[in-house]
C-alpha cells in the first residue's frame, strides 16, 4: 500500500483510507474497516462528515478511530475553505508579506517563498544560524527543495539587523547562486528583497541589480560559476 501511494497510484477509496487508518490503528488489518466505513457512508466524503456517535456505529471503530476520523475531516474542511494561499502579485503584497514575517526578527533569517504562476505562496523555507547578523543557507538544500516542489517562482527575502537595506557582497553572491539554480530547473527568480522594517524594504528588482544579476549568471557564464563552487 506504502509503494502504491509513493509511486502516485492510483488508489481505490478504500485503500486511501486503509492507509490514513494505519497511523491510528497500529499492527491491525484496517482493510475491513475501510470497507465497512464505506459501506456505511458511501462515499469518503460522508465518511469524513459523520458525528464520531455515528462512526462508533461501524464495527471495528472505536473512539479514537473516530475522533481521528473526525479531525482528518475538520482539518480537510478547513483547508479547503481557506484554500488560498497569500498572493504576491505586487510589491506592496510582498512587502506586507515580508514584514508579517521578519518583523519580530531579532536575528538574521533568509526565507525563500516558493509560488505557483498565479504568484500564491506554496512553501517557505526559513534559514537562520546562531551568528546575529550572518546567515548562510545550503546550496543542496535549495536544489533539493526546488526538486521536490517545482515551484514557478521563488521570491527571496531577509532581515538585517544593523539598520541599513543597502546590499552585502554576500546578499549578491547569495542572489546569483540562487539565480543559476533556478536557470537548471526551469524556475524564475521574481525578487530579492532585504528587510529592515515595513518603510525600509530593498527590492533587487526594482532596482535594476536584479537584471544584472540576470545578466551575469547567463548560461555563457555558466561555466565560470561552476567553477567558484570548487
Amino acid at each position: 500500500m506504502y509503494e502504491k501511494l509513493n509511486n502516485d497510484d492510483n488508489l481505490f477509496d478504500h485503500e486511501a483510507l486503509e492507509i490514513l487508518l494505519y497511523s491510528v490503528c497500529p499492527r491491525v488489518n484496517t482493510n475491513p474497516i475501510a470497507h465497512a466505513l464505506l459501506d456505511r457512508f458511501v462515499t469518503l466524503s460522508e465518511v469524513f462528515n459523520a458525528s464520531v456517535e455515528e462512526l462508533k456505529e461501524v464495527e471495528g471503530v472505536g473512539n479514537s478511530v473516530a475522533s481521528f476520523i473526525k479531525t482528518v475531516g475538520l482539518c480537510a474542511e478547513r483547508a479547503g475553505s481557506i484554500g488560498n494561499s497569500p498572493s504576491l502579485k505586487t510589491p506592496g503584497d510582498c512587502k506586507r508579506f515580508i514584514d508579517l514575517r521578519l518583523h519580530a526578527k531579532r536575528e538574521e533569517f533568509i526565507e525563500l517563498y516558493f509560488v505557483d504562476k498565479a504568484c500564491r505562496v506554496r512553501r517557505i523555507f526559513s534559514f537562520t544560524s546562531a551568528e546575529k547578523s550572518r546567515v548562510s543557507v545550503s546550496t543542496d538544500d535549495i536544489v533539493r527543495n526546488i526538486a521536490l516542489a517545482r515551484p514557478y517562482g521563488i521570491i527571496i527575502a531577509h532581515n538585517h539587523v544593523d539598520d541599513t537595506t543597502k546590499p552585502s557582497g554576500y546578499d549578491d553572491g547569495f542572489t546569483r547562486t540562487v539565480q543559476f539554480i533556478c536557470n537548471m530547473n526551469g524556475t524564475k527568480l521574481l525578487d530579492h528583497y532585504i528587510y529592515n522594517g515595513i518603510d525600509e524594504i530593498y527590492s533587487y528588482r526594482d532596482s535594476g541589480r536584479l537584471d544584472e544579476v540576470k545578466s551575469l549568471c547567463s548560461w555563457d557564464n555558466f561555466e565560470k560559476w561552476i567553477k567558484t563552487l570548487n
